[in-house]
């Protein structure tokens, strides 16, 4: 299914967003905890509120929608050799980092596994896979512009492949987060 060059992919990825992300919001955290603070106050504001109160079906349709266009630009953002992918698994991982690290630190450890790993077992593979596709549509770029690469092909077949196996993970993902995240939450606040 997937050779070297994949794995190569994935590591890279899963790098960029452990490493200049979570590790780096995290660290924001701990140096001015106010960063999270703000941080979580808007998310409650804007998000988590909307999701108290609306449908879970919709709840879980607005997340497969958001999860999806992120996706799609994880992957479409290999067409700037990589840079848009790697600059929002960074950004994204930074946002990560510094609510993981906020909630831990107010609420502990429980929470933000009841609140991340009944979805995240889907969504997180995912977004790597949709990270590790514009990665690989970058490394093909630049292959095609130095004369043995074949980029149009590459993007069909990764298509094809983010169809398979991105959609149908984001959207588990969702009904999850949707139906099942929140009243696991319920139980550890």
């Amino acid at each position: 299914m997937f050779d070297g060059s994949y794995r190569t992919a994935a590591i890279v990825t899963v790098g960029i967003l452990l490493l200049t992300g979570i590790i780096g919001g995290a660290f924001a955290v701990h140096a001015d905890p106010s960063v999270g603070e703000s941080l979580v106050a808007m998310m409650n504001e804007e998000v988590f509120n909307n999701i108290e109160s609306e449908n879970p079906a919709i709840v879980a349709f607005n997340i497969f929608a958001n999860n999806t266009q992120t996706s799609l630009i994880l992957f479409i953002g290999g067409a700037s050799f990589g840079l848009l992918t790697a600059l929002i698994l960074s950004f994204n991982g930074f946002i990560i980092g510094i609510v993981v690290e906020f909630v831990r630190q107010e609420q502990g450890l429980y929470v933000i596994l009841a609140g991340i790993l009944p979805h995240g077992i889907f969504e997180i593979p995912a977004l790597v896979l949709a990270g590790m596709f514009g990665i690989l549509l970058g490394e093909e770029l630049w292959k095609e512009l130095h004369g043995n690469g074949d980029a149009i092909s590459a993007a069909h077949r990764m298509g094809k492949q983010f169809l398979v196996y991105v959609l149908p993970l984001l959207g588990i993902a969702a009904i999850i987060e949707g139906f099942i995240t929140p009243e696991i939450i319920q139980l550890f606040i």
